[in-house]
């Protein structure tokens, strides 16, 4: 799956992720492919859903470099890549 990142706690190292199909799911520190402080708000990235006890989360997050024309959905608005 892919989607935008709509949050990131750097105190935590957790946040969220607003998935193309419209879901949000949040994710952990353990599971990115790099560091989570390399990951801002807008970043475009590609993701596996796993599901747990509780709801599904992202994992092997690993993100995605678009060109800098390019629009992506972030929450209810559209922003730049960056």
């Amino acid at each position: 799956m892919r989607g935008s990142i709509t949050r990131v706690s750097r105190k935590d190292g957790s946040g969220c992720i607003l998935a193309e199909d419209g879901k949000e799911v949040c994710f952990a520190r353990s599971e990115a492919s790099h560091r989570v402080d390399d990951l801002r708000v807008g970043h475009w990235v590609e993701f596996e859903l796993q599901y747990g006890f509780e709801r599904p989360c992202a994992v092997n997050i690993k993100r995605l470099h678009r060109d800098a024309g390019q629009r992506h959905r972030v929450g209810l608005a559209y922003k730049e890549s960056p």
